[in-house]
């Protein structure tokens, strides 16, 4: 159950983001932006799994219901009586309107049609960020941040995948970074600062977290930006050097880009649906005990101490820093590039390890 649940979480990301990138590029004159080519089976599939995705988490409550009550009132109380009925009605109602105007715009495409889709997405996202984590801990708050830190990702990644893997070419690609890199900027500072809110709301004692599966994957969600943040400079700043080069292709380094935020969504769907920790050590993640060597029991807390071996990983992540983005500027194959982002997401990882201690 919960291996369909981390799926279908990481599957509403994904639609989210697809949908939101095609209304808004539909919306950008092709001047600005390369052509794309996204087929309309695309659109309809990912608004129809909206509501069987949002739905599979209610499944466990509704199990637990069902003995006690029977399945049709057990349905019923789900839908009127809690707050993640509440949510799912509200993106079954959404989404059944995103379909009519995804119809329409299929028959006769519009700006304005792709702006009304744009405006019920953004409702979809608010529906879901009503049940969130950080919505049940804060009140209306947490709802709002997890609201904001959803729509960022959504423009950003469902942007980047259109660009990645449904254009046509790399036309108009400097007309294209001149509007792109500042909203990507501001999505990245939005999903940022709202992940720090968020992970202070949450997760209370976060050194501490990592012993466990939430925490260690919370952990691993924010190594992974240290990469990107590298490709995201790189996409945005040194590509200005590059793009009168022969042979050059921008779209390389995006999909790299896109991949890892893939990958970032992936590690959030597994940790999204377990229970957040506390300020003591609850539970030991069998991930955590691969690298962590000394004892640690149920009530410790966590601490940095600088170490020899932490600070060789430092400096070793340091190096690769440099050595992805020569990668970049000699236009090496994409396996090498990709071996260096991996070699620096593992050596600032191991960093951190090496200097975690318990007491």
């Amino acid at each position: 159950m919960m291996a369909l649940t981390i799926f279908s979480q990481f599957l509403i990301y994904i639609c989210l983001a697809l949908l939101m990138g095609s209304f808004i590029l539909y919306c950008i004159p092709e001047t600005l932006r390369p052509k794309i080519d996204i087929s309309a089976k695309w659109l309809i599939v990912s608004a129809v799994i909206l509501p069987f995705a949002t739905f599979v988490p209610n499944i466990q409550l509704l199990t637990i219901l069902t003995p006690q009550f029977g399945f049709t009132e057990s349905v019923g109380m789900l839908l009127m009586k809690f707050k993640v009925g509440h949510s799912w009605l509200a993106v079954i109602g959404f989404t059944l309107i995103l379909l009519i105007l995804i119809r329409q715009f299929i028959k006769k495409p519009s700006k304005l049609m792709a702006i009304m889709a744009i405006f019920i997405l953004i409702a979809i996202m608010a529906a879901i960020g009503y049940i969130s984590h950080a919505g049940s801990m804060t009140g209306i708050v947490g709802s709002v941040l997890d609201f904001v830190h959803l729509l960022a990702v959504s423009v950003w990644l469902g942007i980047l995948m259109l660009m990645s893997f449904f254009s046509k070419d790399a036309q108009n690609w400097e007309a294209f970074l001149k509007w792109f890199s500042p909203v990507a900027l501001v999505a990245f500072t939005a999903v940022a600062l709202t992940g720090v809110l968020m992970t202070d709301t949450i997760v209370p004692g976060y050194i501490t977290s990592w012993s466990g599966n939430y925490g260690q994957f919370l952990f691993i969600k924010h190594v992974l930006l240290v990469p990107l943040t590298v490709i995201i400079l790189a996409n945005s700043l040194l590509i200005k050097l590059k793009m009168n080069k022969p042979l050059f292709e921008p779209r390389t380094w995006v999909r790299i880009e896109t991949v890892l935020l893939v990958l970032i969504l992936f590690i959030t769907a597994l940790y999204s649906e377990q229970q957040p920790p506390s300020f003591y050590v609850q539970e030991i993640s069998p991930f955590f005990e691969l690298f962590y060597r000394s004892s640690i029991e149920a009530g410790m807390r966590g601490y940095f101490q600088m170490t020899g071996i932490g600070l060789g990983f430092f400096l070793l992540t340091a190096l690769f820093i440099g050595l992805v983005i020569v990668s970049y500027m000699k236009q090496l194959p994409v396996i090498v590039s990709a071996a260096m982002t991996f070699a620096l997401t593992l050596c600032f990882y191991m960093g951190f390890m090496s200097i975690v201690f318990f007491k």
